[in-house]
């Protein structure tokens, strides 16, 4: 009797062993590799809002301006297998501040712009170029300025804290040709912008 029950322990042992070996087996073909979390994905659309510095400098004119600018923007990524990132993106920002020296003042600028990437995880370093927008404003000169256009590029680096929120830094320089044409400026004149922001998007 002692005998059966000492072989019936060891083979229950046995059995129990091989279950859980096998059990094992069933969860991970090899438990010595951890699980890894999927990567995080930049694909989708994204709106937020943004503020800054700038500095703005009209060719031939003395004095510049230089002030605070705060704006939204808004735009999509779509992320590829080797992790680089290419989207478009649209923003636009109101500016502060007065041009001394001048009678027209930059009331606002923006821009419409390709951007692409690359994806560390959750932070993202791209270069950024496209099309870029200024309005100057009357402020004692003659007539109105109005609308222009030029070109817009710079560069950044974006964070994502949540699954949802990202932040950014980044670094925008816009050029503008043949300037102020509306109101009697001769050809040639150009228009500079200098933006440093950091803005904040939620990303659906």
């Amino acid at each position: 009797m002692k005998k059966l029950l000492s072989c019936s322990i060891i083979a229950l042992s046995v059995l129990a062993s091989a279950g859980v070996s096998q059990a094992a087996d069933l969860i991970s073909p090899d438990p010595y590799i951890p699980l890894q979390a999927p990567n995080f994905s930049w694909t989708g659309f994204y709106a937020g809002a943004q503020g800054g510095y700038y500095h703005a400098n009209v060719e031939g004119v003395a004095g510049s301006q230089s002030s605070g600018s705060l704006g939204g923007y808004a735009g999509y990524n779509y992320q590829f297998a080797n992790q680089f990132v290419l989207g478009a993106e649209a923003d636009y920002n109101a500016a502060f501040g007065t041009y001394g020296g001048f009678g027209y003042e930059l009331s606002s600028f923006g821009s419409l712009r390709a951007r692409l990437g690359y994806a560390m995880d959750r932070t993202l370093i791209y270069a950024t170029g496209g099309l870029g927008i200024m309005d100057f404003k009357n402020n004692g000169g003659g007539g109105n300025p109005g609308v222009e256009y030029g070109f817009a590029i710079g560069a950044g680096a974006e964070y994502m804290f949540t699954d949802n929120i990202s932040v950014k830094a980044e670094y925008l320089y816009m050029n503008f040709q043949d300037t102020f044409e509306d109101v009697g400026a001769p050809a040639g004149v150009s228009t500079d912008i200098h933006n440093l922001r950091v803005g904040a998007a939620y990303h659906f």
